[in-house]
């Protein structure tokens, strides 16, 4: 008995295909100086931020797979693989979380088609 193929197949997989990627990263990462005054004190705060997120947020139950069927509003561990469509480059932006996940592209001149494979890792 082979233990890897049986836990393969215990879990959920979705496929997704034809996916739109419109959403363009942005590769500036500004540092943020600022003070914040309260009841307790003065503080100087330092953080870095992204400007002008342009990413594509998107939700499980928003989607449907190959089969036309709907995918559950939220997943236990779920890892999004990308089955690139076209040239353009798509990737995940951040990690996903059980409700969906953030994608993104390179080129901003064009749309990127993804395919996803989709598994419930419990």
């Amino acid at each position: 008995m082979n233990t890897t193929l049986d836990y393969l197949r215990s879990n959920r997989k979705f496929l997704v295909t034809d996916f739109m990627v419109y959403g363009d990263y942005s590769n500036a990462e500004g540092g943020l100086l600022y003070t914040e005054q309260s009841a307790g004190g003065k503080r100087i705060i330092f953080a870095h931020r992204f400007l002008s997120e342009d990413e594509q947020q998107v939700y499980f139950g928003n989607l449907y797979d190959f089969k036309n069927n709907k995918l559950p509003e939220t997943l236990n561990n779920p890892k999004v693989i990308i089955l690139p469509k076209n040239d353009v480059h798509c990737f995940l932006v951040g990690s996903e979380t059980p409700a969906g996940f953030k994608i993104a592209k390179t080129d901003s001149g064009k749309t990127g088609v993804v395919d996803f494979l989709i598994i419930e890792m419990e």
